[in-house]
């Protein structure tokens, strides 16, 4: 079917898309100042700065073509293996991603065939646990086969991990597309990407500094 949104969430994606370029892009473009300047000492700093932040750029723009691009594009496939590669390229620096292989599953890192849908719900976990961690700290991933189909959990600890009002707004059943902002949209996006798919999605904090995402992936998706 595919997810059907306002004009309005494509424009906010955007911006969403925009803000988080806009670091590494602006790095780069410094670096090179740097070295149309001429100044010896710079060369080697500034040389530093582009390739990392090149780097930094490429890695989120691969992510964001999987976690809000079209999924049926090529063979619509891809690994597990390949989808973790994506979220380690995006987290930031403080946070650390724990994500182990897991044997015996039917999308595990030896399957190369894995659907994209599926690579796309587990990279807007990710970004959404992001979200609720305004400091360093952990994000732990799960996955685990349920009557159900492909279970996955992501804790999310850290000082002041917390679910936001927004947030919690923006994901639940009645959320108005007018309301959103830039920082909301892709907690919107994911709600609707879930529901699109069939999927039963949770979101809760168990504890302080804590907080649990979990999502059931049917296995006919």
């Amino acid at each position: 079917m595919g997810i059907q949104v306002d004009m309005r969430v494509a424009e906010l994606l955007c911006s969403r898309l925009c803000h988080d370029l806009v670091g590494p892009v602006g790095s780069v473009n410094h670096g090179i100042e740097l070295l149309e300047e001429g100044v010896g000492s710079l060369i080697g700093e500034a040389t530093q700065m582009i390739g990392q932040s090149a780097d930094q750029a490429a890695n989120r723009l691969e992510f964001f073509r999987v976690a809000f691009g079209l999924s049926g594009g090529g063979a619509g496939q891809m690994s597990m293996a390949e989808g973790r590669k994506l979220a380690e390229g995006f987290i930031k620096q403080d946070v650390q991603l724990h994500w182990p292989a897991v044997d015996g599953l039917p999308w595990g890192d030896g399957e190369k065939r894995v659907p994209k849908d599926v690579i796309k719900v587990i990279l807007n976990l990710v970004m959404l646990g992001l979200d609720c961690l305004p400091r360093n700290g952990r994000l732990t991933l799960s996955q685990a086969i349920l009557p159900e189909g492909l279970g996955v959990a992501l804790v999310v600890e850290g000082p002041r991990a917390q679910i936001k009002d927004e947030i919690q707004k923006a994901i639940s059943p009645g959320a108005n597309c007018d309301s959103l902002n830039a920082r909301t949209v892709q907690p919107y996006f994911m709600a609707k990407l879930a529901e699109d798919l069939g999927m039963d999605f949770e979101i809760f904090s168990p504890e302080a500094d804590c907080v649990q995402l979990a999502v059931i992936i049917p296995l006919e998706i």
